[in-house]
């Protein structure tokens, strides 16, 4: 058979953040409810890096930063010296950060986080999303994998036909067979149950029909 779940796309962290509070993020500065929202949605995230060319490194998100990049500093020396994060990647990257009122995801050591900023940031493909689904993401997973039972049984048929289990030999090895029918059972329909209806109304009771009442 088969199943289903969601998956996060794998997108530009700034796009996601902006899908994500339905706005543009560059018009006003976020919210502390925003700053919840987002932290929730990303945490335990893997993001790849695309300010280094062809090394792609990637970190998992732990946390935001609760300042806005452009205040954000680091030690770069055991005497106290700070280095902003904006000077630091214009320095050592060449890139001017442009989203600066955004505060960096938290990445890597705890103790010791990294800051990168949002917009050097790509999720990475391929992870699935554990967190609770709200009612546009259900619909809209509902409406792709939705199959009325004959389509599902052909579908199935069909993936077992393709995977040729009879031929497999770690299959014969353990002596495993795969059937390529679907199992029958016996069923029956029971009848519908008499619905009662308020004794105020026009109706008292009502026979369902196929499923339908009203």
């Amino acid at each position: 058979d088969m199943s289903s779940t969601a998956f996060i796309e794998p997108l530009p962290v700034i796009d996601f953040v902006a899908q994500l509070l339905n706005r543009n993020v560059s018009v006003r500065p976020l919210s502390d409810a925003d700053r919840v929202k987002i932290k929730k949605a990303l945490r335990g995230v893997k993001v790849e890096v695309t300010h280094r060319g062809n090394m792609r490194r990637k970190y998992r998100i732990f946390g935001l930063t609760s300042q806005a990049t452009r205040e954000l500093t680091f030690p770069i020396d055991d005497h106290g010296t700070v280095k902003t994060v904006l000077k630091y990647f214009q320095e050592t990257y060449g890139f001017n950060i442009q989203h600066t009122t955004l505060p960096c995801l938290q990445v890597g050591n705890q103790q010791r986080p990294n800051f990168l900023p949002m917009e050097v940031c790509k999720i990475v493909e391929g992870q699935r999303y554990s967190k609770r689904l709200n009612e546009k993401q259900i619909t809209a997973l509902l409406k792709v994998t939705c199959q009325h039972p004959q389509q599902r049984e052909l579908d199935i048929l069909q993936t077992v036909n393709h995977n040729a289990y009879h031929e497999d030999p770690y299959a014969r090895e353990f002596g495993i067979r795969i059937d390529e029918r679907l199992a029958s059972v016996e069923a029956r329909v029971l009848p519908p149950p008499r619905l009662k209806y308020h004794d105020s109304g026009r109706e008292k009771d009502v026979l369902p029909r196929i499923g339908l009442w009203n």
